[in-house]
């Protein structure tokens, strides 16, 4: 028999580690509710019963002996004292614990999905990440309120009643024990039966989050082509799919439920009938028959707090097992062991003998031996039609993604050997369609420089010709943009993007289209203000219009990941290569694919 087999073993065996792990950072807090809180429900749920019982049987033995009973009475109100202060610091432990828990497991899933490739990321639904990460954290406390609130009690409680009922009825134990066998067994066997049910309706769920995300999202196309309905409709067929195989588990658990009820009701009846026999045979005393039929009520309900636990504890780790293979799955870009931060002196950059082939098309080579030495502070434009391999270049230059062979060295040290951080900090990258965070302009800009003065920001706003439509914004820099950037027009966030490049002040730099979101004046207008940033920094621009690129040092021409021309603006047109017949081709300063 196996035990929550809907998630793979190894995955359970991670997850549980994983929560142990975190446990022990905060022990003197778990340690205390892990011992209270049973405490507390064992005196509550067994010894005041037991010590009713007692005077029970003391008042029958002995009609006057009052002294004792109260005796008696006085301990039960100290244990539901005691019982009751136990409770109170176990369970503010415990939430204490457990609102640490979840924001620290939090931040750990989202820095398990930041410390994944590109490569991964790209493949992965964000809304179903970021539901997976937060059920993740909250799986942790679902686990830890399961164990401690309703099982921890209920199975200690449990045992020493049988203790008990063992020295004072032990042929009471044969019905007992039998009970508890079935009542485990039969849980199993109905998470097993549920398994499959329950780990579709979990893909389920995590696809539609996705399909929520992902329409929100893009939510101006959605409006564009005039698609609500459609995407409504989308949302609402994949909730009725959830719904179907929902019923379906609701059955399973119905027809499970209704034959363990049955099952305990009978041997709660066929125990009751034994011990009033046993007593009017005067087998068992008149306070253990007391003590006898109030545990079984309590037995009714722990074998039903029992299962309910066992399936709650069980979804949890479904619910935590995206996550968890998140963060045990291997990384396909890591830091050296012992990787040191890059130190440039000189930004002189070297592609030597690279080869790359993505790991989702190994048998399409991109780069093949490629061979380029771009000495520190030249200025390197990329050219060439899609798919030539010029983005392809610089993520590999970022370590987007590891190259196959060869070496890659930035002032003379191999980036495979030194800290992904400290690379990228070496690195300013303006993209094509830059990003930013729902956050105000200031925070957007000073990204890459958190603490850059008010001076420096403005100054980079006035380089990357900013200035004016911030100014006009009604709160200017402490302006929200919007997820995504989305109150921002295109050309509005690429300036930013170039002007929090501007302001990163890094040795190198990248501009993937960095002014393709421009218009003619625009274009003009930065042109001047990219040509002050670039110099002395080493730096490599990718763009389709050629106007952008005419005055850099050096142009390399791409062409299916092989250099096919190399050389200055005047001496490729001399060549009257490919490069003279983009420039030829041209039109509006685009090249035509």
């Amino acid at each position: 028999m196996k035990f929550f087999t809907r998630t793979d073993t190894n995955v359970t065996k991670q997850t549980t580690k994983l929560f142990i792990e975190y446990a022990k950072t905060d022990k003197k807090r778990f340690l205390s509710f892990a011992t209270l809180i049973p405490l507390g429900q064992v005196l509550e749920y067994v010894i005041v019963p037991l010590l009713f019982s007692m005077v029970v049987q003391v008042l029958v033995d002995n009609p006057h002996n009052i002294t004792t009973a109260l005796w008696l009475c006085a301990i039960v109100a100290g244990c539901v004292v005691i019982s009751t202060i136990a409770n109170h610091i176990g369970f503010i432990n415990m939430f204490r614990h457990e609102e640490r828990a979840t924001t620290t497991l939090l931040s750990k899933g989202v820095d398990g999905i930041l410390s994944h490739s590109q490569s991964y990321l790209i493949n992965q639904k964000v809304g179903a990440l970021a539901g997976d990460v937060n059920a993740f954290s909250r799986s942790y406390m679902i686990i830890f309120d399961t164990i401690f609130m309703q099982l921890s009690g209920t199975v200690v409680s449990f045992v020493i009643s049988l203790v008990v009922i063992a020295v004072i009825a032990p042929i009471l134990l044969i019905p007992l024990t039998a009970l508890t066998a079935f009542v485990f067994i039969h849980s199993i066997r109905s998470l097993n039966k549920r398994a499959p049910v329950r780990t579709k309706r979990k893909e389920l769920q995590s696809k539609l989050f996705g399909v929520v995300a992902d329409i929100v999202g893009n939510h101006t196309l959605v409006r564009l082509y005039g698609n609500r309905d459609t995407e409504v409709q989308s949302v609402t067929t994949a909730r009725d799919n959830i719904i179907e195989v929902f019923e379906q588990e609701v059955q399973i658990i119905q027809h499970e439920s209704n034959v363990r009820r049955a099952v305990i009701y009978a041997f709660q009846i066929a125990t009751i009938v034994l011990s009033i026999l046993l007593f009017t045979k005067s087998l068992l005393a008149i306070g253990a028959l007391v003590f006898v039929i109030t545990y079984l009520g309590r037995v009714t309900s722990s074998m039903f707090t029992l299962t309910s636990g066992i399936r709650t504890i069980e979804q949890a780790y479904l619910d935590a097992a995206k996550t968890t293979e998140l963060l045990i799955t291997a990384r396909d870009v890591i830091d050296a062991p012992h990787a040191k931060k890059l130190q440039v002196s000189s930004a002189d950059i070297v592609f030597r003998d690279v080869k790359f082939a993505y790991s989702d098309a190994p048998g399409q080579t991109v780069f093949q031996g490629l061979n380029i030495t771009i000495p520190a502070g030249q200025h390197v434009g990329l050219v060439g039609h899609s798919g030539g391999g010029k983005t392809t270049l610089t993520s590999l230059l970022l370590r987007y993604a590891d190259v196959t062979d060869g070496t890659i060295l930035i002032s003379n040290q191999a980036i495979a050997d030194v800290t992904q951080a400290s690379l990228r900090s070496a690195i300013s990258y303006v993209p094509q369609d830059p990003t930013l965070f729902h956050r105000t302009l200031r925070e957007n800009i000073a990204y890459g420089l958190p603490n850059a003065s008010d001076k420096d920001i403005d100054r980079a706003v006035k380089l990357a010709n900013a200035k004016e439509f911030i100014d006009e914004l009604p709160y200017g820099l402490n302006t929200i943009v919007g997820e995504r950037g989305v109150k921002l027009s295109g050309g509005q966030r690429q300036r930013i993007a170039i002007a929090r490049a501007i302001l990163k002040d890094a040795p190198i730099l990248v501009l993937d289209e960095a002014t393709s979101a421009l218009d003619s004046e625009s274009e003009k207008l930065i042109q001047q203000s990219l040509e002050t940033l670039m110099k002395d920094r080493t730096s490599i621009v990718i763009a389709h219009r050629l106007s952008t690129i005419a005055k850099l040092d050096r142009i390399i021409v791409l062409d299916h990941g092989k250099i096919v021309e190399d050389g200055s603006h005047k001496q490729l047109l001399a060549q009257n290569g490919i490069y003279a017949k983009l420039w030829n081709h041209q039109s509006g300063g685009f090249i035509e694919e």
